[in-house]
């Protein structure tokens, strides 16, 4: 850039010399901020998965076993009813409609898990493998279904249970959701 002085009658042209080396350090950290500073978002909802080529809709029903067993773990309060209480409830077993023990049965014992209630939902569980005749690839098909307040102590010795029967399709049912 040139600046023009007046020097008497004459002018005189002087070059004046911009130092760019400031502001391009300036340009290169604000750079730098915002590459650090971006976060990028991931498209929501979106699974990457590779699905098999080689079968689809056309491929026929999905098999459905419907010999499956369901073992209920409720809570009842002590006149023996289902509650939704945290506190002040027993835990009630149940294959189906079969009962294995009252409300408060485990409330006497120090070690619930040595209960004869076990012992019995274990027969029982071996008897219903013995005359399974489904079509599963993993055998006879177990449901674990605990309600919330139920404690982890007796979910845990049905798995036990579950497993000393030799079973090893074992699933856990979602919790049930208030409407």
């Amino acid at each position: 850039m040139s600046r023009k002085k007046k020097k008497g009658s004459r002018f005189v042209s002087e070059e004046v010399e911009l130092d760019l080396t400031p502001m391009i350090d300036i340009v290169f950290n604000l750079l730098i901020f915002f590459m650090c500073a971006t976060k990028f978002r991931t498209p929501e909802g979106m699974i990457e998965s590779y699905l098999p080529k080689d079968k689809g809709q056309a491929a026929g029903t999905p098999q459905i076993d419907l010999n499956e067993v369901r073992i209920k773990l409720l809570w009842y309060d002590a006149d023996g009813r289902p509650t939704k209480a945290e506190k002040g409830g027993h835990v009630v077993v149940k294959v189906g409609d079969e009962r294995f023990n009252d409300a408060g049965d485990f409330a006497q014992l120090r070690y619930p898990s040595t209960s004869g209630v076990w012992k019995a939902l274990g027969e029982k569980l071996v008897d219903f493998k013995a005359n399974y005749k489904g079509g599963g690839e993993k055998g006879l098909p177990v449901i674990i279904d605990a309600r919330k307040q139920v404690p982890t102590k007796y979910v845990i010795s049905a798995l036990n249970e579950v497993v000393r029967a030799g079973i090893q399709d074992v699933t856990f049912a979602a919790p049930e959701i208030d409407y």
